[in-house]
C-alpha cells in the first residue's frame, strides 16, 4: 500500500468509525497527517485498524519532555475484540523509546475506554474545569479594546503564556493554524484584546453552542485582561450563559476528567523529576507489562536518575501507578511527600 492509498484508506476508516464533519477530518488529514506518524493493519484491501501518533511537547517545570498523542485510534466493527488495537498501540510504544518520545497521550472517545486505555498503561491525569456564568453575570471591561492581529502575533502571544503552564501540553505553529482554523469551521471565534498601549492582553478561543458559549482557552496576562476578554465575548453573543474551561483552581466549578498519559519510558521521566528536584531521593521499582524494557528499579537522587541499582525501594508499583504519582492522580504523592504536578492540555482538536 503506498502512501496516498494509506492516507486514503485510514480517513475511511476514521469517518466509519467517528462520523466527524467531513471539513473537520479534511482539515485534520491536510494539514496535519504525516505517513511515519501512522500505523494500521490491513487485511483483504481494508485497514482493519489505525492509529497516528501527533507530536507536541509538554512543559514539565524547568524542562520539557516530548509527548506522542494518539489520534484516530480506530478499528472497523467486524474486525473488534480481536486485539488488535492492544497490539498497534504495543507498536506505537516502541516506536515512541526508538524515537526517544518518553510519554503518550490520548483522550477517549467514549467513558468506558477509560477502563481499557488503563489495561494498557494510561493514567487518568488530565482534568479541566468548566466555570459557569449565566448571562445575568456582568463582567468589566474599562481599559481594553477588541484588535486585530496577524497570525504570527497572536501565535506570539498564545505560545509565551502557554509556556507559562508549569506542566502543559504545548502546540506548534502549524497547529495552532488548524487550531484557529477548527474554530472558525464551528462558528466560533479567536478574539484577542489590547490594553490602552495597543498591546495585547488576552487571547480566547471561542464556540458557540445552543444554549452556551463555550470558552475553550482563554490566556490573559492579568484578572483585569481575563475579565475583559470575558466581557467582551459576553457582549459578542449577548444572551447566552458563558462555560469557560480552563486548569483545575480552587474557584467555583467543577472538574472534569479529560484524558490520559502513559509513560513510555521510564528512565527519561524519571530524570526530568530529578532535574526538577535536586534535593529529591527516592528508589522506585517499575513494573511495565507491555514493555518490558521498562522493568527495572531507579533511583532519583541529587538532580540524576541512575537505573539497575540495589537501594531499598521507596515504590514498588506498575507503568500506570508510576504516571498517577509523577503526575499528580495518586492521593499517595501527597501522603509520601513527592513532588507531583498535574499536567493540563486544550485545543487537542478531540
Amino acid at each position: 500500500m503506498d502512501t496516498l492509498e494509506k492516507k486514503t484508506k485510514v480517513k475511511e476508516l476514521w469517518q466509519l468509525c467517528f462520523h466527524d464533519d467531513e471539513r473537520f477530518v479534511n482539515l485534520l488529514f491536510d494539514n496535519l497527517y504525516r505517513d511515519e506518524n501512522t500505523i494500521c493493519f490491513e487485511k483483504g484491501g481494508k485497514v482493519t485498524t489505525a492509529l497516528q501518533m501527533l507530536p507536541y511537547c509538554i512543559s514539565f517545570g524547568e524542562t520539557s519532555l516530548d509527548v506522542s498523542y494518539i489520534s484516530g485510534a480506530a478499528t472497523r466493527p467486524e474486525y473488534r475484540n480481536r486485539g488488535l488495537m492492544g497490539r498497534l498501540l504495543k507498536e506505537s510504544f516502541e516506536i515512541m523509546r526508538s524515537r526517544n518520545i518518553p510519554l503518550s497521550a490520548l483522550i477517549p472517545a467514549e467513558s468506558w475506554l477509560y477502563d481499557y486505555y488503563a489495561s494498557k498503561g494510561y493514567a487518568s491525569v488530565f482534568f479541566r474545569q468548566e466555570l459557569n456564568f449565566s448571562s445575568a453575570h456582568r463582567f468589566y471591561g474599562d481599559g481594553y479594546h477588541r484588535v486585530a492581529m496577524s497570525m504570527d502575533e497572536l501565535y506570539r502571544f498564545f505560545d509565551e503564556q502557554m509556556r507559562r503552564r508549569s506542566c502543559c501540553i504545548q502546540h506548534g505553529r502549524e497547529d495552532f493554524n488548524v487550531i484557529c482554523d477548527n474554530i472558525y469551521l464551528d462558528g466560533g471565534d479567536v478574539v484577542a484584546l489590547a490594553d490602552s498601549q495597543n498591546r495585547l492582553s488576552a487571547l480566547a478561543f471561542v464556540v458557540p453552542g445552543d444554549d452556551a458559549v463555550f470558552v475553550k482557552e482563554l490566556l490573559a496576562i492579568n484578572t483585569e485582561a481575563k475579565e475583559a476578554m470575558l466581557h467582551e465575548v459576553q457582549s459578542a453573543f449577548p444572551g447566552y450563559s458563558l462555560r469557560v474551561f480552563t486548569e483545575p483552581t480552587s474557584e467555583n466549578g467543577s472538574a472534569v476528567l479529560m484524558g490520559m498519559i502513559r509513560i513510555v519510558d521510564v528512565r527519561r521521566v524519571l530524570e526530568a523529576v530529578a532535574k526538577n528536584n535536586r534535593s529529591l531521593r527516592r528508589v522506585f521499582r517499575v513494573h511495565d507489562s507491555l514493555l518490558p524494557v521498562n522493568n527495572g528499579v531507579f533511583l532519583v537522587e541529587e538532580g540524576e536518575c541512575y537505573e539497575g541499582v540495589t537501594n531499598p525501594c521507596d515504590f514498588d508499583i506498575d507503568i500506570m501507578e508510576l504516571a498517577e504519582i509523577v503526575f499528580g492522580g495518586s492521593k499517595l504523592s501527597s501522603l509520601l511527600d513527592f513532588p507531583s504536578v498535574r499536567p493540563y492540555m486544550s485545543l487537542m482538536l478531540d
